[in-house]
């Protein structure tokens, strides 16, 4: 798999179909339909986690996006955006897919635009494509039909997007006093959504016209607007949202589960290998030899128990951060990651249960590679590896020892944010909050002090 800078894209070479797949017939270059899959946004809404590569029904967001594209028979190939810290996950995900289409990854930019604009100048060549349909990751739920609909749709006028008539009163108010100042006719507004589809000559014109003047945009339909060609909206599907917010994401794996109605998925390719996104950071030291396995006796219960434990000292001009969460207060927790000793213990109790060693195993503190790495990223990772072992969540139960500051009202949000990492009912998550009668080094502010319990159970 390449890993591509725009101006190498006329030297890439193409993704291995995979077993089993016929290569895609080659099209006219003026009917070839590519696909711009948009992957690198920071995720700063989504309380630490990156949403491109969240769990949802056991697979990262993104595989069901780019399978949509892979399956479909208008598409002939396609690129995806990410963020250059997510250039490896991207690999492991499309080889463990056995994406055939993917013509390879571009790294973003600083903003949704320029990363757009990269990955359109992907497939600039001697025969460049006739329309590309630019969808964002994080918006799993779209379908082939949508795809058709729009395809038809923009022939009309060169520029469509997908879109659907809003359900609420919209209300136009003051930035400062937002006081209303006008309410638009319901019947004339839409909500916009991807993918967004252009003739591929129009749109990249338009982009460099854009960046020329300095525009800053919020989507690719405002790009072409500004440089004066008709955009046409066309009827998609509520369905078809986009994963923002944790909120987003508990509702998408609602979807998933089937108790909340949505659109059929698309599966991974056949032949693909189980989807498992390893981390790259070395171990910290090689695992002895195994020692000759013992049959285990046929009444075993198919349960296990797991402890964690962590502390961290506090010190100035850090943010404390405890469960994904950022807790006001005048000093933070010291450590190579974001220190966030709650999700730290969590980590260590179900490692503890799966046999699979501690933390500082999977992401040594002596590594320069992971410095500042958010807690919830290593949660997310390392609980993908618990599952890929055949064991799931049953319950957890965790306490962060803490003199200062007030915790309680904080509680409710730190257990559903690390209820949707791990993909997990709220009610499977308990987090309490103690002091110490400032007995100790907690109850000398000295630092606070993470505890944990963790019961997984053999799927």
């Amino acid at each position: 798999m390449e890993y591509l800078q725009p101006e190498q894209a006329a030297e890439l070479s193409q993704a291995v179909p995979a077993p089993g797949l016929s290569p895609v017939s080659p099209l006219p270059a003026s009917e070839k339909v590519v696909a711009v899959i948009v992957a690198a946004g920071r995720s700063t809404r989504m309380a630490g986690l990156d949403k491109q590569f969240a769990l949802a029904g056991g697979r990262p967001l993104l595989a069901y996006t780019a399978a949509v594209f892979e399956k479909s028979p208008l598409i002939s190939e396609f690129v995806i955006v990410l963020s250059p810290e997510n250039i490896s996950r991207g690999r492991e995900l499309a080889e463990a897919e056995g994406w055939r289409k993917l013509r390879g990854f571009v790294e973003g930019g600083a903003r949704r635009q320029d990363s757009v604009f990269k990955g359109l100048k992907a497939f600039e060549e001697a025969e460049a494509p006739g329309w590309v349909m630019i969808h964002d990751g994080a918006r799993p739920f779209v379908t082939e039909k949508i795809l058709a609909d729009g395809l038809e749709a923009a022939r009309e006028t060169g520029a469509c997007v997908a879109a659907v008539p809003v359900k609420d009163t919209i209300k136009r108010v003051d930035r400062a006093s937002l006081l209303v100042e006008e309410t638009p006719p319901r019947e004339l507004l839409w909500g916009i959504q991807t993918p967004q589809i252009f003739r591929y000559d129009l749109i990249c014109e338009a982009h460099r016209q854009g960046q020329a003047s300095g525009a800053d945009v919020t989507d690719d339909a405002m790009m072409a607007e500004l440089a004066g060609h008709p955009v046409k909206v066309y009827k998609a599907a509520y369905t078809n949202l986009k994963v923002t917010t944790p909120d987003d994401l508990d509702q998408a794996r609602l979807i998933l589960a089937g108790q909340l109605d949505g659109p059929p998925l698309a599966e991974p390719v056949a032949g693909a290998a189980p989807v498992q996104i390893k981390s790259e950071q070395p171990l910290a030291a090689p695992e002895p030899a195994p020692l000759p396995a013992k049959p285990e006796p046929a009444n075993l219960p198919p349960f296990r128990i797991g402890q964690g434990f962590d502390v961290h000292r506090l010190v100035a001009g850090r943010p404390l951060i405890l469960g994904g969460l950022e807790i006001p207060f005048e000093r933070g927790l010291d450590g190579h990651s974001d220190a966030d000793v709650l999700t730290h213990a969590i980590i260590n109790a179900l490692l503890g249960a799966a046999g699979m060693g501690d933390i500082g195993r999977h992401y040594p503190p002596t590594d320069p590679a992971i410095k500042g790495i958010s807690s919830l990223q290593m949660l997310s990772e390392l609980y993908q590896k618990i599952t890929a072992e055949g064991w799931q969540l049953v319950n957890l139960d965790a306490t962060v020892v803490a003199q200062k500051p007030k915790l309680a009202p904080y509680v409710p949000e730190i257990r559903r944010t690390l209820a949707g990492v791990l993909g997990v009912d709220q009610s499977r998550v308990n987090i309490k909050a103690t002091t110490t009668e400032k007995l100790g080094f907690a109850g000398r502010m000295e630092g606070l002090e993470g505890q944990a319990v963790a019961l997984l159970g053999k799927v």
